[in-house]
């Protein structure tokens, strides 16, 4: 009688593996990373977005996490370039698709080697910025520079979206939620119209379908 070979099971490999020791000067944040690539295409988001997620892929940025356990003990993990396939980078502060255990948080990051040799942060700092506090009136103080583009009710959308998933009871309030939404776009280098009335309007349409 012939014996039976007993199947292996394989075992997926994880697109990446751990850190020995994390050392915060060699790491900047992604937010800090994405906003410098930001700067470097004069502020083109779309461009942002392809860029950033392609050099992850190609290996010409090193991206990594500090990972906080459900104990909340830490530990640290340096990411394979075929981590990033199905990951988007939308905006400065968010990393989606990918997946992790239960109960833990991922705080991500990118190595400053490669990040300084293919974006210096000269070229970032040579970038127009916005007026200094002390420059403007009072009135234009908080009016953010570059026009809002075409993509802004998408980009709305996810915001809320987000906002739903970490906390429903939010999108109760829809005036706090408006407020809110436009403090977050403008500290993240995203625009939304001037008129309040306008992105009231968008969000209480949204909210429609999300509710």
């Amino acid at each position: 009688m012939k014996k039976k070979q007993r199947k292996k099971k394989k075992v997926q490999r994880k697109p990446w593996r751990p850190l020995k020791a994390w050392v915060p000067r060699e790491w900047a944040a992604m937010k800090e990373a994405w906003l410098r690539v930001y700067a470097s295409l004069s502020n083109n988001m779309p461009l942002t977005k392809r860029s950033i997620r392609a050099d992850l892929l190609a290996g010409d940025l090193v991206g990594a996490a500090r990972v906080v356990m459900p104990d909340k003990t830490e530990r640290w993990i340096i990411f394979d370039p075929e981590f990033w396939e199905p990951v988007e980078l939308p905006y400065a502060w968010a990393v989606w698709g990918y997946e992790k255990p239960e109960g833990e948080e991922w705080y991500f990051f990118v190595r400053r080697r490669e990040l300084d040799k293919r974006y210096p942060p000269a070229a970032a700092n040579a970038t127009p910025s916005e007026p200094r506090a002390d420059d403007v009136s009072p009135r234009s103080r908080h009016t953010p520079g570059p026009k809002p583009t075409d993509d802004w009710p998408k980009e709305l959308a996810a915001e809320l979206i987000r906002i739903a998933v970490g906390d429903p009871k939010a999108l109760q309030n829809v005036e706090k939620l408006v407020t809110t939404i436009r403090k977050d776009f403008a500290d993240t280098g995203r625009f939304l119209p001037q008129d309040p009335k306008r992105v009231r309007e968008e969000v209480v349409l949204l909210l429609k379908h999300i509710r």
